[in-house]
């Protein structure tokens, strides 16, 4: 019975063994004829592209020659307007960005053209793309308004960097930067303010220093009984002592108006626009000095309080 069970051992051993040899011939057959059948794909895909690229060569070299030639054409318009935005002296900023504009609009054209050469319907591709900017502009609509202000700012100059403006809406000071998007003013108490260039493009803005010459009025009032004369005389004389008043115009004074309790009186001159604060202060102070050497009174509203005494 030992030596049968050991025969028979060996017969299953025998057989599984002929049965995992046979299912290795069949997965490498199966193998084999897979890999055959993928290269045969393959070579047939390929040689469909080469039937395809025979068939169009003309297109394909037309689309070539095209791309080649309008790359080049590119290269040499940006060049142009790079050149011709440099005689303009704008902000390096600004030419940047629009040399970098115009090289991307160009170079998108360029792509349209040679993709529509080739066969390709490019309708629905400029569609999806004039969606996009469209969404893109509303998205930064302010932004691009700000920009756009940035530009005419540069281009049209209604101030530079160094001048004195008030934007109307309760800033001035002097112009520190134009930028893209913001322009920097530097306040009388030394703060710094950015204002959008949209609004200043779309708001009337006062240079106060582009001209050479700037006026100014220093309103007085003196008593009724005060002789007008005499006082014109010691106005005239105080602007004659200003060393900083332009020679544009001469001073002179003149009867502004008839308040309640007194006259007013205007002396008006005109200063070098860099010496406005300058002379605006000292002949402040030196009109005072002199009314009180003249003695000339500067009427002013007071109260007189008369007490009573309620004692019997």
């Amino acid at each position: 019975m030992q030596f049968q069970s050991e025969g028979e051992n060996a017969h299953l051993l025998s057989f599984f063994q002929k049965r995992r040899l046979l299912m290795h011939i069949l997965v490498s057959t199966t193998t084999a004829s897979d890999l055959t059948e993928t290269a045969e794909q393959s070579i047939d895909y390929l040689q469909k592209i080469v039937d395809y690229m025979i068939s169009k060569a003309h297109i394909l070299i037309s689309a070539l020659i095209i791309l080649i030639v309008g790359w080049y054409l590119t290269k040499f318009i940006c060049k142009l307007v790079r050149h011709s935005l440099d005689k303009t002296r704008l902000d390096a900023s600004v030419t940047s960005f629009i040399n970098s504009l115009t090289k991307f609009g160009l170079r998108a054209l360029l792509a349209i053209i040679v993709i529509n050469k080739l066969g390709v319907d490019t309708t629905s591709l400029i569609a999806l793309l004039t969606s996009a900017s469209l969404a893109i502009g509303l998205a930064v609509q302010g932004s691009l308004a700000n920009f756009a202000g940035g530009v005419l700012l540069l281009i049209m100059k209604p101030f530079v960097v160094g001048d004195y403006i008030d934007d109307g809406n309760g800033h001035e000071g002097t112009v520190m930067s134009i930028e893209i998007i913001y322009t920097r003013l530097l306040t009388a108490n030394n703060e710094m303010v950015c204002i959008p260039n949209g609004k200043l493009a779309d708001s009337s803005v006062t240079n106060l220093t582009h001209q050479e010459n700037r006026r100014l009025d220093f309103p007085v009032s003196i008593s009724y009984d005060e002789n007008i004369d005499r006082v014109r005389t010691v106005l005239l004389k105080v602007a004659a002592g200003c060393p900083t008043l332009s020679k544009f115009k001469e001073p002179f004074v003149f009867v502004d108006d008839f308040d309640s309790s007194s006259v007013r009186v205007v002396l008006r001159v005109w200063a070098l626009t860099d010496k406005y604060w300058d002379t605006r202060f000292e002949i402040r102070e030196a009109i005072k000095k002199a009314f009180d050497a003249e003695g000339i009174e500067i009427p002013y509203d007071h109260m007189d309080v008369n007490l009573v005494n309620s004692e019997k």
